[in-house]
């Protein structure tokens, strides 16, 4: 969990003879933390999110992003904080019908800008699927495109993982800017559709 992230950062501090930095840097990260919960305690609707890790084949984000999700303001009704990434099918994908869609496929070896490449080169597949249109994320377009290492690599980076998926879910309490390059967003006018080809001209870099 994101909780047990944080933990290991006090003990390879304590390990590593550098305890106070660990401390001051960990007040830092639940304060950051602490701010967004606060911010979000007055967010009007929560919407459901539903994080794939990989998408050929279906991978469901695990481990400490339901944590993350539920923190930034939003709600993971199938997976429960701690546990593994799981495959999934394209059938639980419809039935759930996610509110807001998030690609961050993991590629091991790979940069955070390689990952998200190859990501927009597998959006083909998804649209491909029998129903993509009518999920609700993409019908109203809540379709994120992000970088890897602030989602699924552990570290004090998950924190600014929190953000920006704060700033997507409740865009309204977080104006504040991405940084460049984390974060793709679908933007092809709402009403219509594309061939499975096309989908990856309507991401749009989304700050």
């Amino acid at each position: 969990t994101l909780s047990d992230v944080l933990d290991v950062i006090l003990q390879i501090g304590i390990l590593c003879g550098v305890k106070e930095k660990a401390v001051t840097l960990l007040t830092q990260l639940r304060s950051r933390l602490r701010t967004i919960a606060r911010v979000v305690a007055t967010a009007d609707e929560r919407p459901k999110v539903m994080s794939l890790e990989g998408i050929k084949p279906l991978v469901a984000g695990g481990h400490w992003l339901p944590e993350m999700k539920s923190i930034a303001g939003g709600i993971d009704e199938l997976h429960e904080p701690g546990v593994s990434a799981e495959r999934m099918r394209w059938e639980q994908v419809l039935s759930y019908g996610p509110d807001v869609l998030l690609l961050v496929p993991c590629y091991i070896g790979k940069s955070s800008e390689e990952t998200m490449e190859r990501t927009l080169e597998q959006l083909e597949h998804l649209a491909s699927q029998p129903g993509w249109w009518v999920i609700p994320a993409v019908r109203d377009r809540r379709v994120f495109v992000l970088s890897h290492e602030m989602i699924c690599q552990a570290g004090p980076q998950l924190v600014d993982g929190v953000e920006t998926l704060a700033r997507i879910l409740h865009p309204d309490l977080f104006p504040m800017e991405l940084r460049q390059g984390v974060c793709y967003k679908f933007n092809l006018e709402e009403g219509r559709s594309c061939r499975p080809k096309q989908l990856r001209q309507h991401f749009v870099e989304w700050r």
